[in-house]
């Protein structure tokens, strides 16, 4: 099997590794170089639809709908603040709005109804891996605040290094929360009720939509369009997903 053969087969969903491999194997063999770009976008595609992997149960797919709801709530945040706060392409009365405001608390709610809620003999075990996985950005990020509410006057390059180091402490505790969410037991933590999964997902989907719609029609900048078409593809995701836990429960 080639090398690109070889990761085609990592980039499939742990879940269809562990209980497919060998057919995994023949998968790629069988698709030849030609059909090595169509695999690989069919398999980029299972990662938007966990709730269909291989799984022993219902609840063990709704962790997994769990842990993608907290990535699509990050990313989609991130990209929508980001284009909001580094970009000009939404006029400032817009971007400080009551509506995205009402956009970004839906998108919130959403994701807090989406969660995993620990289980009282496991709170304190989480809350110490959390804190842990978390000191490094929450650090990077009170050095940026001290830094800022000095007002030192430092050369542009050094507020460009403050920036980045802002905007890496959120993707960072982003992501270490995602590995949280994804990586914690089934026994530690009570996994939403399918009514609040549900509830969790429409209202993250359709917090997300207003920003990217909002970002999309703005005004025409570049910035812009790409944040709005990318934040309203992560909402589509995740209502795609409700559909998906449907058809798995009825099947």
């Amino acid at each position: 099997m080639s090398v690109a053969a070889r990761v085609l087969v990592r980039l499939y969903p742990r879940a269809f590794r562990e209980r497919w491999g060998a057919e995994l194997v023949g998968e790629v063999d069988r698709a030849g170089w030609r059909g090595m770009p169509q695999l690989a976008w069919a398999i980029a595609g299972m990662w938007l639809h966990p709730a269909i992997w291989p799984a022993d149960s219902m609840v063990e797919r709704r962790r997994r709908v769990a842990a993608l709801a907290v990535v699509v709530t990050a990313a989609g945040w991130l990209t929508a603040h980001a284009v909001l706060e580094l970009t000009g392409a939404v006029p400032r009365a817009l971007a400080h709005s009551w509506f995205l405001t009402v956009c970004d608390t839906m998108t919130f709610f959403g994701f807090l109804l989406a969660l995993p809620v620990p289980r009282l003999r496991s709170v304190v075990r989480l809350a110490v891996l959390a804190v842990r996985r978390i000191a490094l950005p929450v650090a990077i990020g009170a050095a940026v605040v001290v830094v800022v509410h000095r007002d030192l006057a430092v050369p542009a390059v050094v507020k460009i290094a403050v920036v980045g180091a802002w905007w890496l402490a959120l993707t960072m505790v982003a992501g270490q929360v995602v590995r949280t969410v994804a990586d914690v037991d089934l026994d530690a933590v009570a996994v939403p009720s399918p009514q609040r999964l549900r509830l969790g997902l429409w209202t993250t989907a359709a917090g997300l939509a207003g920003s990217g719609l909002t970002l999309l029609t703005a005004g025409g900048d570049p910035a812009g369009v790409l944040g709005g078409v990318t934040v309203l593809a992560l909402a589509a995701a995740v209502n795609g997903t409700v559909h998906d836990l449907a058809e798995v429960r009825t099947t």
